[in-house]
């Protein structure tokens, strides 16, 4: 538990650096977004159909973090996996407490609804404060990538684990000990990037 709470750690700092250390370190993300794809070309027991949607779900969410990086920096990046972790922690502490009915009990499960609802109202909250209040962003933008993201985020979750259900797999890799692959760590981040960017463009509040 402290190995992987420790490499857990590690792999936020290395985030952090990539969103905010130079101007073109968000760039090296693009190397996490290409080993997502690896991994997915590799991932046994694949049709070509989803080996193929995999690939261009990972591009995707390559083209939606470059838009990203031109329209807000670095900083746009980083606040989206900030409402990421927000949210897989609120959804985890409210399983743990209150988790009773299974959210997606084939694909994933330990996930339930109330831990699911725990994690929408906290990130939303705690988003829109930190964006609206501390951070000065506009009223718009303070509740669309919190809303975005956490609506986002536990679908991207489950969308990675279809992909190693299908496959046969615990973990899409070893990038990281004790925390799998590359698509075990960015599921979340591949949807909620292409889907916030999606909608910023669609309501213009960018």
């Amino acid at each position: 538990m402290m190995q992987r709470s420790l490499w857990g750690l590690v792999y936020a700092l290395v985030v952090a650096f990539l969103c905010l250390g130079f101007s073109w370190t968000p760039a090296l993300l693009f190397l996490l977004l290409a080993g997502v794809a690896y991994e997915i070309i590799q991932l046994p027991n694949l049709s070509p159909k989803l080996r193929s949607a995999g690939i261009l779900y990972a591009f995707s969410s390559a083209l939606a973090t470059g838009w990203l990086w031109g329209v807000g920096g670095g900083q746009s990046i980083f606040a989206v996996f900030v409402l990421i972790w927000l949210s897989d922690s609120m959804a985890y502490v409210g399983g743990r407490l209150w988790g009773r009915r299974p959210m997606a009990p084939v694909l994933s499960p330990k996930k339930t609804w109330e831990g699911l609802a725990v994690g929408l109202i906290c990130t939303f909250g705690v988003g829109h404060v930190l964006l609206h209040s501390v951070l000065h962003t506009s009223m718009a933008l303070s509740l669309l990538l919190p809303g975005t993201v956490a609506a986002a985020a536990p679908v991207g979750d489950l969308v990675g684990s279809y992909f190693k259900r299908v496959s046969g797999v615990k973990d899409s890799g070893v990038f990281l000990p004790g925390h799998g692959g590359f698509l075990d760590r960015l599921d979340s981040y591949l949807l909620s990037s292409v889907v916030l960017v999606l909608i910023l463009i669609a309501v213009q509040t960018f």
